[in-house]
C-alpha cells in the first residue's frame, strides 16, 4: 500500500510521497485495477460496482485524471 499525493494544476502534474493538504478526492484502489484504469484496459463502473476501486469526493475529477493520460 502507499500513499501519495497528486495535484493537477495548469496541465502539469505533480506527486508527492504521502498524504498532503486536503483531498478533493480520495481513490483506494489496488495496483492492478488502477494500472488497467490509466491503460483504458478496466471499465470504472465495474471496478466501483466489484469495490476493487473506492471513491469518496467527486468521481468526475478521477475521468479527468484518465485523460492526462491519452492512450
Amino acid at each position: 500500500m502507499r500513499d501519495a499525493t497528486i495535484t493537477i494544476r495548469g496541465k502539469t502534474i505533480q506527486v508527492e510521497d504521502g498524504l498532503v493538504g486536503k483531498a478533493d478526492l480520495t481513490v483506494g484502489v489496488d495496483a492492478k485495477t488502477w494500472i488497467g484504469f490509466l491503460r483504458r484496459e478496466k471499465n470504472l463502473l465495474w471496478a466501483l460496482l466489484t469495490r476493487k476501486l473506492r471513491l469518496k469526493g467527486d468521481p468526475r475529477l478521477l475521468m479527468k485524471f484518465g485523460k492526462c493520460f491519452p492512450s
